[in-house]
């Protein structure tokens, strides 16, 4: 039979499960992307908290109040975490300096010593009704249960609310800043889709204000409020993760596309990269047989043109070239330097361009082109063809059609 208890249950649980899937996807990989790994531990603060929440509202207050000293700390951990996340995607290096990274936890550290000489001194029963009266010290004349009350609304909403607030000034003014290089040199930051960073943001600021004023507006352990907000919690953590995951994986594959003042017609063996490579050997491959591995790998592109599949996959390029895994990853990342979405998007492009520049695409949509020349989704295709050209797709070919009628006019 299905109790009010079991309905607690199951609605504290799925978004913390939820929020888990992508935890577990975005921090166990080897060798990600500073983004991608903030990106991990921001589901990670986000997945802690609701777990510590749901330990509150689900009634464990003796648990709760062994683990009650890191429950306002952890929710101060998501807006920095956020923060260096979106550093991340708008830094070159796509990472954040050690000093910035101490700093801005400073608040979580300052909460975090607070609960530990405050609540950590009071009597056990004092803890137990301190949880139970909804962080409230009321008629208890306790030592320090005032300060503990003092520090919880200072860590939920006026610390939170500051984070919120200067984080979100300070975002502004970088997004705006990139935007205005963007306009300038449109390569930069090609792989920035702006809705989605917009819909990461929005979702990581409702989960903040809903967590820290869930306990200030709405009463405790109740099944109405209960719904409400684990719902805002699955729609909010959903969003984050999805348009976090997309933004990750556009990053990967736009990355590496060769940038203008570079624009490769065909990679060539590369004697200084060689010898460069040669002062760091490694035993599973020679000097000499990574560069016929990369030549290998050039001529079937250019011949075979197996980029042409959308489906094409590393494992693919592996079984056509006859080699290990291991060697070709090799080959791509320390030899030419790119990874495999790189490679593969920039014959994309240059396929594209090659169709594009042909009268009988004219009528055809950019979403048709791109499935031709390989691309899974529209979005990959517009910032790869960007990074390569400077242009969006459309841009590029009215310009082409453009240049073309000059002759006709004069």
């Amino acid at each position: 039979m299905l109790t009010q208890d079991n309905i607690y249950v199951i609605l504290f649980s799925i978004p913390i499960y939820q929020l888990l899937f992508y935890t577990v996807q975005l921090i166990t990989f080897r060798k990600a992307s500073p983004s991608k790994r903030y990106l991990g531990y921001l589901m990670l603060a986000m997945t802690a908290f609701l777990v510590l929440n749901a330990v509150y509202h689900l009634g464990y207050d003796v648990l709760f109040s062994k683990i009650y000293y890191i429950f306002i700390p952890t929710l101060l951990c998501v807006a920095p975490v956020y923060f260096l996340y979106i550093l991340s995607l708008t830094r070159e290096d796509h990472d954040v300096h050690k000093n910035q990274k101490l700093l801005l936890f400073a608040p979580p550290v300052f909460i975090l010593l607070v609960n530990i000489f405050v609540f950590g001194l009071l009597p056990g029963e004092s803890k137990l009704a301190f949880i139970s009266q909804g962080f409230i010290s009321g008629p208890s004349h306790a030592p320090g249960l005032k300060l503990a009350e003092v520090a919880f609304w200072l860590g939920s909403f006026v610390l939170l609310l500051g984070q919120i607030i200067l984080g979100g000034i300070k975002i502004r003014k970088i997004l705006l800043g990139e935007m205005a290089v963007m306009r300038q040199r449109p390569t930069h930051l090609a792989y920035l889709n702006w809705s989605w960073v917009i819909g990461v943001t929005i979702s990581v600021i409702i989960f903040l204000i809903v967590n820290g004023l869930i306990d200030l507006i709405a009463p405790t352990r109740n099944l109405g409020v209960a719904i409400v907000y684990n719902l805002l919690m699955l729609v909010t953590g959903g969003v984050a993760g999805y348009y976090g995951m997309k933004q990750n994986s556009l990053l990967v594959q736009v990355s590496k596309v060769t940038m203008p003042e570079t624009k490769l017609e065909e990679y060539q063996p590369d004697i200084a990269i060689t010898q460069q490579k040669e002062k760091i050997p490694v035993d599973f491959i020679s000097p000499e047989e990574a560069e016929r591995v990369k030549n290998e790998l050039i001529r079937l592109m250019l011949e075979q043109k197996p980029y042409l599949d959308v489906n094409f996959s590393m494992g693919d390029l592996c079984e056509m070239l006859n080699q290990s895994r291991r060697k070709v990853t090799y080959v791509i990342n320390d030899v030419m330097e790119k990874n495999f979405y790189g490679i593969v998007n920039d014959y994309r492009v240059k396929e594209a361009l090659d169709l594009l520049s042909q009268e009988k695409t004219n009528n055809l949509k950019m979403e048709v082109v791109s499935e031709m020349v390989g691309f899974q989704s529209k979005s990959s295709f517009y910032a790869c063809f960007k990074k390569y050209t400077g242009q969006t797709p459309s841009e590029y070919k009215a310009s082409l059609i453009l240049r073309k009628a000059r002759p006709l006019k004069s």
